[in-house]
């Protein structure tokens, strides 16, 4: 018998199993295991007894769809969305806080274990409980939404999982209630202005993607990303627009960022941004600070648990009146900022230049002089600040999912800050940033995952780091 029969898969697309569901997946998949093969199931949770049909097959693994709960999960809820199993915003909401909060805790755990290769024990004790938000509902003040068009009308939503199709929905449950009517205001104004989506198949349309951020004061900017032509009637889209917000909320800003589209492909390159309506910033206040924000700029979209996640670094950090801190991946300012309230002195790196130009206009408007940002790569900025003479007494990393560059992390460590403090949103290149780390003279302290995003299986966690000679 050949190699390849030996290895054939115990199932076919069609088949019905019934299986055991082990664990959750790094996703918030069920996984189970069938004749010693690998069944993933959306929508399955560890204990429970599944009869499932096969719907893909892979040589190492399989995908399948539940037909019936045998045995049923003491942790399943009834997801409140109408929405959450097509919709691709959402993984968690059948699960109950508390074992969300816990499948977080196991997530980053495995992570370490798997990728970082860390010692089981050693995780074990690092890796803290998920710090769970008091409201794990209607958190965000930030959505991106897909547009298309149904029946001649406009429709944005949260795409479809695993396609770019958005799902149509009266309500979603953690983005405010106030932005249901505001998503129903912009795209029935879209439909009888003659503001189109952009068809992918013919390259046609206007709008790509609709963007929606609002603050703590209810401000709202609107962000309409669009191939590369004007808008059409878009004084008058924003003239009702701002006639007509949902009652406490007040329009500020509307700005149309144009991409171009290559001929084959459906990626965006950015060109240009249009302010159609107000500032081309707007106003977000953390911890007593003001930052501005521009359209393009990061912020974390979870306003209470950005409290939580930066009081845990800086408490972390155990900054002094004598440090100087780099912030590497600085965005706005705000970590920076919050720092430098309790440094000697911040210098702050991002790639983002309008990011930086907004950092900077942060520290002035809040009266912190002892700050300053630097536009560029993290691997080019690090350098040029050593050969100014300029050494960090601690570190804080916030990179982007793709995690740090091998470079960036080897020059932290021949630079050799006391602290480090790592802000992660991806546990898998968390785990591998900090084996490089750990390998080069530093020693892990602590782990503290943080409910950034509940009902989905996202998770921030904050590595908290010491220089080994003075961890000793």
């Amino acid at each position: 018998m050949g190699k390849d029969q030996l290895m054939a898969p115990p199932v076919a697309v069609l088949d019905q199993i019934t299986v055991d569901v082990l664990r959750l997946g790094y996703r918030g998949e069920g996984v189970a295991r069938y004749n010693g093969f690998t069944v993933f199931i959306d929508g399955a949770l560890a204990g429970e007894l599944v009869k499932v049909q096969i719907s893909k097959v892979m040589r190492t693994f399989a995908v399948g769809k539940i037909l019936s709960i045998i045995r049923t999960s003491p942790q399943r809820e009834t997801p409140p969305c109408e929405v959450f199993d097509l919709c691709g915003g959402c993984q968690l909401q059948h699960v109950s806080y508390d074992a969300q909060l816990q499948f977080k805790q196991q997530t980053v755990k495995d992570a370490l274990e798997r990728i970082g290769k860390f010692d089981s024990e050693v995780v074990r004790t690092l890796v803290l409980d998920t710090l769970l938000q008091s409201d794990p509902w209607r958190y965000r003040n930030k959505v991106s939404l897909m547009a298309t068009a149904r029946s001649g009308r406009f429709v944005a939503g949260f795409v479809e999982e695993g396609t770019h199709e958005p799902i149509e929905a009266q309500t979603c449950m953690i983005r405010p209630k106030a932005y249901d009517e505001l998503l129903h205001t912009i795209t029935t104004n879209f439909t009888e202005l003659g503001i189109r989506p952009y068809d992918e198949k013919n390259r046609r349309g206007d709008v790509r993607q609709l963007v929606i951020r609002s603050n703590n004061a209810n401000e709202v900017m609107i962000v309409m990303i669009t191939q590369g032509r004007e808008l059409p009637r878009a004084e008058l889209f924003c003239k009702v627009l701002a006639e007509r917000m949902p009652e406490g909320y007040r329009l500020v800003s509307v700005i149309q960022q144009k991409h171009s589209i290559a001929a084959d492909s459906t990626e965006g390159q950015f060109i240009k941004e249009r302010v159609l309506f107000g500032s081309p910033y707007m106003q977000e206040e953390i911890a007593g600070l003001t930052f501005r924000i521009s359209a393009s700029a990061f912020l974390q979209v979870n306003p209470i648990q950005t409290l939580v996640l930066y009081e845990k670094a800086l408490a972390s950090a155990k900054l002094t009146k004598t440090d100087v801190v780099f912030d590497l991946f600085s965005g706005v300012g705000t970590l920076s900022l919050l720092a430098a309230r309790q440094a000697k002195a911040v210098y702050g790196v991002e790639s983002i230049r309008a990011a930086t130009e907004d950092a900077t206009f942060n520290a002035k408007n809040n009266g912190l002089t002892n700050t300053q940002f630097l536009s560029g790569f993290v691997e080019d900025i690090v350098p040029q600040l050593v050969s100014d003479r300029i050494c960090p007494d601690v570190v804080l990393l916030d990179p982007p999912r793709a995690g740090c560059a091998a470079q960036v992390l080897t020059a932290l460590i021949d630079l050799a800050p006391q602290r480090i403090v790592y802000i992660s949103c991806n546990p898998a290149t968390l785990a591998r940033d900090l084996r490089h780390l750990v390998d080069g003279g530093y020693v892990m302290t602590s782990i503290q995952p943080v409910d950034m995003f509940p009902q989905t299986a996202h998770v921030e966690v904050i590595a908290s780091l010491l220089l080994h000679d003075v961890a000793q």
